[in-house]
């Protein structure tokens, strides 16, 4: 996702440089058709995305979850209904669960670096890893549209069984990077806002606040969570426009490029 947004940011700067005085990034980008924006981003991305096959695929297994326990860092598969469960997940420490971007997986070299970090500050907790990579394969428009909700419904069932076994949503923690952010935001919306917190990382803007903002009851909104909080870097780009967390940090004002930040493929 990070090659296909560098790409991005930079043509569409260079559109608004031609067009400056009739039309701000904004406009522009609410002048795209959805399809047809989307078809942007699959363009600039390798390997292309798939188009078909997703019936194909089965949510219990293509959507895999890895825990660990801070006391003992080791990274286990939790499954849906895991008979095991409470040796992999200590039910008295709160859970921390991340959600990758579309075009990435839990493997990837940004996340394990993400996951030693977390685990080296943050103790008495269990910390976990959402893949969903098989979904994110898809073309944009499909991963927006129907992974993001199928992958939200399947995370809502995991951590309803949790609660089943009175694990309180309270102690609940997602952490979700660009549509990771998304279904973060989906997975609350299926609980009323009564998870704890979510931690949403440059949530992706296409498709979800614009060409047109489909609403706070289908996209990341403050109210799906107890609290919410969000970063913005690339605002009106990869990312949101608008402020939708309870508490919202927008350095450079959320607008790429990032001073003194330089871009990179990882």
């Amino acid at each position: 996702m990070c090659k296909v947004l560098v790409v991005v940011v930079a043509l569409l700067c260079a559109i608004v440089t031609d067009v400056r005085g009739a039309l701000d990034l904004k406009q522009f980008l609410g002048s795209l058709p959805e399809d047809a924006l989307a078809r942007f981003l699959d363009s600039y991305t390798v390997p292309t995305p798939r188009t078909t096959g997703f019936e194909t695929l089965v949510p219990q297994r293509d959507i895999r979850l890895y825990c660990t326990k801070t006391s003992e860092p080791r990274f286990q598969e939790v499954f849906y209904g895991d008979l095991n469960a409470r040796d992999k997940i200590n039910y008295a420490l709160p859970i921390t669960i991340t959600i990758h971007g579309w075009q990435s997986g839990s493997n990837s070299s940004l996340y394990n670096v993400l996951a030693a970090r977390y685990l080296r500050y943050v103790k008495n907790t269990n910390y976990c890893m959402l893949d969903w990579r098989p979904y994110g394969e898809f073309a944009y428009q499909i991963a927006a549209r129907k992974s993001a909700p199928l992958v939200a419904n399947h995370l809502f069932a995991f951590l309803q069984s949790l609660g089943i076994l009175y694990y309180p949503l309270q102690k609940v923690s997602l952490i979700g990077f660009s549509m990771g952010g998304q279904i973060a935001g989906l997975t609350g919306k299926l609980f009323r806002g009564q998870i704890g917190t979510i931690y949403a990382l440059d949530p992706a803007g296409p498709l979800f606040s614009y060409p047109n903002d489909i609403g706070p009851n289908l996209r990341l909104a403050g109210s799906d969570a107890k609290y919410v909080q969000v970063i913005y870097t690339t605002r009106y780009t990869a990312g949101v426009g608008q402020l939708v967390g309870t508490q919202n940090f927008l350095p450079n004002e959320g607008y790429y490029p990032q001073p003194p930040c330089k871009p990179n493929s990882d």
